[in-house]
């Protein structure tokens, strides 16, 4: 119990024994400021001398902590009892000398359960665990950084190797390109007209199992002057394992640096 409870229930057994706060100090052997303390709820008495107090009133206080102790006692008790009530259930399950068929139904039927329930836990952890490798793969094909390192050294096979056969690349201000050699052909003009990339930045993607979508921004520079700005979309596909594009178009900001009449030649 506690303040200011405990105080004016301290406070109502002495009124019910006709005590004053006096008479009941000096059974206590407390001071009666200590007493008038309690019971207005100003401080919190000791349990030693709260126990002192309802002795002098002939109060008795139930233990909590024996209380607690009983009922978790039967509670042990309970659980005890019904884990062996259990346990022969079990035992008798397996004893097929009294119901056979249906003992070996209801084991039938638990069989059935937990191997649905462990094909459920496998097929789940492969999934995710497919589902993890494809991210990974997909993150790996598409970086963006590994576009800039090869487009800006020339290696741009590695570039148009990206692409599917038969890849549709849509370049703003030029013919749409329809093949990965026709995509090698007009990155391969841009670096030999001395474009370089400054910047490919994906800013959202959504990927499923087999299919992804990209979209970003871009900036190109000439003699580390930026020359042009622009945004891509990328739809890639998985084929046979290998991410690849299947259809890209790219649109400039503005665009400096172009051909006289607009096409690069396929």
């Amino acid at each position: 119990m506690k303040q200011p409870e405990l105080g004016k229930r301290i406070a109502e057994l002495r009124k019910a024994k006709g005590l004053t706060q006096e008479e009941l100090v000096e059974k206590c052997n407390l001071n009666v400021r200590t007493l008038q303390r309690i019971e207005s709820g100003e401080v919190t008495p000791r349990s030693y001398t709260i126990k002192i107090i309802f002795a002098a009133l002939d109060y008795t206080v139930s233990d909590p902590v024996n209380a607690i102790s009983g009922r978790f006692s039967l509670t042990k008790s309970a659980i005890f009892r019904r884990s062996l009530q259990f346990y022969d259930y079990v035992i008798d399950i397996f004893n097929f000398k009294t119901f056979q068929m249906k003992k070996l139904m209801i084991l039938s039927v638990l069989f059935l359960v937990a191997s649905a329930f462990l094909v459920f836990l496998f097929n789940s952890s492969t999934k995710a665990q497919s589902r993890l490798a494809v991210l990974e793969n997909f993150k790996s094909t598409s970086s963006t950084s590994k576009f800039v390192q090869w487009f800006n050294t020339g290696q741009i096979d590695s570039i148009s190797f990206r692409y599917s056969e038969n890849a549709c690349y849509m370049p703003d201000q030029y013919s749409t390109l329809n093949d990965r050699k026709g995509i090698h052909e007009y990155f391969l003009q841009l670096y030999n007209r001395g474009l370089r990339f400054a910047l490919t930045k994906s800013l959202s993607q959504v990927i499923s199992d087999s299919i992804a979508i990209d979209r970003g921004i871009w900036s190109v520079n000439v003699n580390s002057i930026t020359v042009a700005t622009g945004t891509y979309l990328t739809h890639w596909q998985l084929h046979s394992g290998n991410w690849r594009i299947v259809n890209e178009m790219s649109k400039s900001d503005n665009l400096i640096v172009r051909e006289e009449n607009g096409q690069i030649p396929q």
